[in-house]
């Protein structure tokens, strides 16, 4: 079982990884599903 920190690590990772997704378009906007969708990709691992 992860501890605290290598949780908060894995999170803020995810968190740096999903900026980088965000700023490939800086000027597009996002619907809500859009954004369930790429976070949900992120996760599985699947390529957007």
């Amino acid at each position: 079982m992860p501890t605290e920190n290598e949780r908060k690590d894995v999170q803020k990772a995810m968190a740096y990884d999903l900026i980088r997704i965000f700023e490939r378009e800086p000027d597009k906007t996002y619907t809500i599903a859009e954004l369930k969708d790429l976070i949900d990709a992120y996760i599985t691992g699947v390529q957007q």
